[in-house]
């Protein structure tokens, strides 16, 4: 042989692996040890807070649920009581309105006498005095049939417009204030009081031929006169 140390060399080689796959196969039968079961967790939540908070936690819970009752108590009830003054204003000003509405009617202050006082105008030839100067007059004779103003007397003139003869604007003239005289009279003004008389078309209040300036003239003027006081 030309090598002896060299098929020694493999020999032992072949010794020590032989050895070492025996070693192996005693290791991978050798059995795991068996692992140990874990407990069952139940599946409630686990509660990780102290003691002493878990006992205090529900008087918490009820003393802040006892604050919110009352705070909502008390607002109920500052509600109940604002909507009962409320009301109660509301009843109030409903009461004092018909109070107030008499009062407007019994304080309301009287028109003037000398507001009432103007001509009362007619249309051509005619003596019918109109609607709007019936509501004054009717005015006129409340206030003359006053006891403060009983010492009063009217007189009222008839008048025309340049149209027609002088005679025929007479007449028509004294029909014109004969026409409110009767109205007074007949609204509680007694006839001694009323004085009428006609001027035809001897007085014009405007002069010129238009018809708005004959409309002024076709007239019957009242006009205030004081008598003696009883």
């Amino acid at each position: 042989m030309r090598y002896p140390h060299t098929y020694s060399l493999l020999v032992v080689l072949s010794i020590f692996a032989a050895f070492a796959l025996s070693a192996c196969e005693r290791v991978s039968l050798r059995p795991y040890p068996e692992e140990r079961a874990l407990p069952d967790i139940p599946s409630t939540i686990i509660d990780i807070l102290p003691e002493e908070e878990k006992l205090q936690a529900p008087e918490r819970v009820q003393e802040n649920n006892a604050e919110q009752t009352i705070e909502d108590q008390a607002g109920n009830g500052s509600e109940e009581s604002h909507d009962v003054a409320k009301n109660t204003n509301n009843e109030g000003a409903l009461s004092k309105k018909p109070i107030e509405n008499e009062k407007t009617q019994e304080t309301q202050p009287e028109t003037p006498i000398e507001a009432l006082i103007g001509p009362v105008y007619f249309a051509l030839d005619d003596y019918t005095v109109s609607f709007d100067d019936k509501m004054r007059l009717n005015e006129l004779a409340k206030q003359l049939n006053l006891p403060k103003n009983r010492h009063l007397k009217l007189r009222i003139e008839g008048h025309c417009d340049d149209r027609g003869t002088r005679d025929y604007n007479f007449a028509l003239g004294e029909r014109r204030a004969a026409a409110v005289a009767q109205f007074l009279s007949a609204q509680g003004v007694k006839d001694t009081r009323i004085h009428t008389i006609s001027y035809g078309k001897e007085r014009p209040v405007a002069l010129g031929t238009s018809e708005a300036i004959r409309a002024q003239n076709r007239r019957a003027q009242l006009i205030i006169m004081l008598g003696v006081k009883n």
